[in-house]
């Protein structure tokens, strides 16, 4: 394995095929009509000419697609996917709750089943079938295992932070918390709609609220820009004793944050997969 280095990911070329790969992705789902391709295309381009390479993918992100919702003049153009996904999960939950408690380690298996469901993306190479999900939740070797310090530091945690991802695998992520039973969790969510990632509203529609504090980092970014979140999110942040991270775009914002971060995902790009010295498509629980 690679040595994997201490400076926080940043924008590279490779993003730049990959922004516009999310575009066309748009565009092959319909949700940008026709009339309107070009217009975001030519407006994405335009940006990208002088796009900041001194900055994490995320805040790349955070602009892009407020230049692509201006021009669909659409707030939340991701609305009715993120739906049909926190639903379908739904359906799956009594019977995947069910496989967690019956699970001989149910820890190990509830956390490997919410790092699997990190495969629900809406990016450009994206595809999801939940029948693939439960099998690698049940064979899935981690490329990265600090799953046990990861259970040692919840049993002696007084606040745990949990910043969720994507709609969707929020599911998964319930299943998570009510096998851990932690007795102060918050779960932080997006502040406004951004791609397919969790708002207020996926949360209060899979039951987290029922389970966890749900804060709102008041951010629009695909990910967790501290610097750019409110004050009280900020405020959580620093007093959380645990902070658990899903997702790659959490981990693209932080990790040259110097907390007590446990990230969960799956290298979904060759730039991050070699930032965290792993391979594309790898699975980790990796401590900061």
């Amino acid at each position: 394995m690679n040595k994997v280095p201490k400076e926080p990911l940043k924008v590279t070329y490779d993003c730049i095929p990959c922004a516009i790969g999310s575009l066309i992705t748009l565009f092959k789902k319909g949700l940008i009509s026709q009339e309107k391709q070009d217009k975001a295309m030519r407006g994405l381009l335009k940006f990208l000419t002088d796009v900041n390479f001194d900055q994490s993918p995320p805040a790349l992100g955070k602009e892009m697609h407020r230049l692509i919702r201006h021009v669909l003049n659409n707030p939340d153009p991701y609305k009715e996917i993120k739906h049909k996904f926190n639903s379908l999960m739904l359906e799956y939950y009594p019977a995947l709750k069910e496989k967690t408690a019956n699970a001989s380690d149910p820890f190990n298996f509830a956390l490997r089943l919410t790092i699997a469901g990190n495969v629900i993306d809406f990016g450009p190479n994206n595809s999801f079938d939940i029948n693939d999900t439960l099998k690698k939740a049940e064979s899935v070797e981690l490329a990265v295992d600090h799953s046990q310090n990861l259970k040692a530091n919840l049993e002696t945690a007084d606040v745990l932070l949990y910043l969720g991802d994507n709609a969707g695998e929020i599911v998964m992520d319930r299943i998570f918390l009510e096998t851990i039973q932690h007795k102060n969790v918050y779960f932080a969510v997006r502040g406004a709609p951004i791609i397919n990632d969790i708002t207020e509203e996926d949360a209060e529609m899979v039951g987290i609220d029922k389970i966890a504090h749900v804060i709102s980092n008041n951010d629009d970014a695909p990910g967790t820009i501290l610097e750019t979140t409110s004050i009280e999110f900020q405020n959580i942040f620093n007093k959380a004793d645990l902070i658990i991270s899903k997702g790659q775009g959490n981990y693209e914002s932080l990790s040259g944050c110097d907390r007590n971060i446990f990230f969960l995902l799956m290298a979904k790009c060759d730039h991050v997969a070699n930032h965290l010295g792993v391979r594309k498509g790898d699975f980790l629980v990796k401590q900061k």
